[in-house]
């Protein structure tokens, strides 16, 4: 068996959310690059929010990767009926061969946790991403589960708070990527230096067949509020699904 060592990743990214009357507008902005290879995306997203409870709207993605440049333009609508939600998106984009169908769904079973799934029909496959978050005062955990045609994807991360802004973070992940089979863990402790803002600091390993990726990532964060929209963004979709995989993204 063979090592990488001082693998290099970084990552730069976040989203913000403006609600005004009926309207709600957020955008998302992310850059990501894993020793030398970049991908990009970004969004902007528009919704009205109707006295019935459905809101109706319209948002661009746009990516790179290594490269490649996709835009994908939707139109969407959703249902919130209090505690769940239900809606559905068209995309379509020139560069991609067939329109782009999601169907999408969340459940708020409790006032701090809240479960979905969105199924994306694209390229004639079907991507199936589901997740679970929840947070009390003294704890937080989050799963993920990504599924296509060549990549099955499971995380489970959180943290415990120690008071007085410490806290203890870590994350448990498996991968299945073409055949290529891997776990990912990690460790550390994440410090809240005022409301809303921390640094944090973890180690971690990715495991193969082939090879050991042993890690240390640095992140400082900045979150004012939650996102309060119904519909995520095929970029939300991505950088949930992988956030607590090696406590890597997570905008």
């Amino acid at each position: 068996m063979w090592r990488w060592r001082n693998t290099r990743f970084t990552a730069f990214g976040g989203g913000i959310e403006y609600v005004t009357g009926g309207w709600t507008f957020s955008g998302e902005l992310a850059r990501f690059n894993l020793l030398g290879l970049d991908l990009d995306y970004a969004s902007l997203a528009a919704e009205y929010r109707l006295n019935n409870g459905v809101s109706l709207g319209a948002d661009y993605t746009r990516f790179d990767l290594f490269g490649t440049d996709v835009d994908l333009k939707s139109v969407f609508g959703y249902y919130d009926m209090g505690e769940y939600t239900v809606g559905l998106a068209i995309g379509d984009s020139s560069d991609l061969d067939d329109t782009v169908y999601t169907v999408f769904g969340s459940w708020d079973v409790s006032p701090t946790g809240t479960v979905g799934i969105d199924i994306t029909r694209i390229e004639n496959e079907t991507l199936v991403s589901a997740f679970a978050d929840y947070e009390l005062d003294a704890y937080n955990v989050q799963a993920d589960l990504i599924t296509t045609e060549d990549l099955d994807l499971v995380s489970v991360g959180g943290g415990y708070s120690f008071g007085n802004g410490f806290a203890a973070i870590g994350s448990l992940s498996y991968f299945d990527l073409a055949g290529l089979d891997g776990t990912s863990v990690t460790v550390g402790g994440q410090y809240e230096f005022t409301e809303g803002a921390n640094v944090e600091l973890s180690v971690g390993r990715i495991s193969t067949d082939f090879a050991d990726v042993d890690h240390v990532s640095f992140g400082l964060n900045y979150e004012l509020g939650n996102r309060t929209s119904g519909r995520r963004t095929l970029g939300n979709v991505i950088s949930s699904a992988t956030g607590s995989f090696a406590n890597l993204t997570n905008f």
